[in-house]
């Protein structure tokens, strides 16, 4: 695939980009702080929100207004999870075999673990 690159960093670096990307076009959220972790198959993306919306963490205040908040989240990121898939899968010359979100909408931060089908086996120093 073309776009792969060699170090943990450059992996990181790429999937960061790839994420806040998605999450400014597709799911119209602005974050200021996109981290990136890999570990072998798995990469564990955390985005916090640069601002909170009022309305949101008014109605996450109750049980029932964070669930739906999380169920609205995912819902959004399911119709649209096959474009940041492509995106990954070409920066980072791996495929991915499932992306699983959440969100928890008190403190603004989105979590994204992603599996690959296959370990990264290239060279993975900082």
């Amino acid at each position: 695939m073309a776009g792969v690159v060699a170090n943990k960093a450059e992996l990181e670096y790429a999937v960061m980009l790839a994420v806040l990307d998605f999450q400014t076009e597709f799911m119209k959220s602005s974050y200021s702080h996109v981290q990136a972790r890999v570990y072998d198959e798995l990469i564990y993306v955390t985005s916090a929100r640069s601002i909170s919306i009022p309305a949101e963490k008014e109605l996450a205040r109750s049980a029932e207004g964070h669930e739906l908040l999380r169920r609205f989240h995912r819902a959004l990121f399911d119709s649209c999870q096959n474009t940041l898939r492509e995106r990954i899968e070409h920066a980072i010359g791996v495929k991915i075999e499932n992306i699983v979100t959440d969100l928890d909408p008190e403190v603004g931060r989105s979590t994204l673990i992603i599996k690959l089908r296959e370990p990264l086996v290239q060279s993975t120093t900082h």
